[in-house]
């Protein structure tokens, strides 16, 4: 019969859910869990580029929003809520030194393609390209500024209040992130896969 509820209650409005959730609904806070457990997994995935701290501060995502759910009031949306107490637990880890320092490489995902196997390669190179750029080459703030932007879409407006800084701050770290992004991807020699193939990653550099 449980099975049956979280089915149900994915079919509910989100803002239902939280209320259902808050009122101590174990099925509503299960299908929120499912909504969103993926999207915050990768997210830190970028962020830490290590399959093993990414799965341990998503845990820890789900408990502090376990714990403060009571405190969102709906005045951003619950994905910018969750990212916001996400990126700050990936902080707190970074300043203390508890994420691994290796980038495991054959943890990163390739989308499923039919393309033939050479271009696979090649969206296997690009791809390790640019979390290589991103883990070994950026400073935290202009990771997190890059992740949140050019990979997971967020308006200035939301990477804002995630971050906890001024709109304009925003935008001028952006500017500087993805112009020492550029210089670091063409002084790996990623730049010579782009005339041969074009990733969806690519506007990170282009822009």
């Amino acid at each position: 019969m449980q099975a049956l509820g979280v089915e149900w209650t994915l079919n509910r409005s989100e803002l239902e859910l939280v209320a259902e959730a808050k009122n101590g609904s174990r099925i509503a806070f299960a299908a929120l869990f499912r909504k969103h457990q993926k999207y915050i997994y990768n997210m830190l995935l970028q962020l830490t580029g290590d399959p093993a701290d990414a799965d341990d501060l998503a845990q820890e995502t789900f408990l502090r929003v376990h714990e403060k759910l009571s405190t969102f009031r709906a005045e951003s949306s619950l994905r910018t809520w969750m990212s916001s107490i996400a990126v700050n637990l990936f902080r707190i880890a970074k300043r203390s030194q508890k994420l691994h320092e290796s980038l495991v490489l054959d943890e990163v995902r390739i989308p499923a393609t039919h393309d033939n196997p050479e271009r696979i390669v090649m969206k296997r190179e690009m791809q390790w390209c640019v979390m290589h750029v991103l883990q070994q080459h950026m400073p935290r703030h202009f990771r997190e500024v890059l992740v949140l932007r050019d990979l997971q879409e967020f308006s200035y407006a939301e990477i804002s209040e995630i971050l906890g800084i001024s709109l304009s701050a925003v935008k001028t770290r952006l500017h500087r992130a993805r112009t020492a992004f550029r210089d670091h991807f063409v002084r790996n020699g990623c730049m010579g896969l782009v005339e041969e193939y074009v990733c969806v990653c690519d506007e990170v550099e282009s822009i």
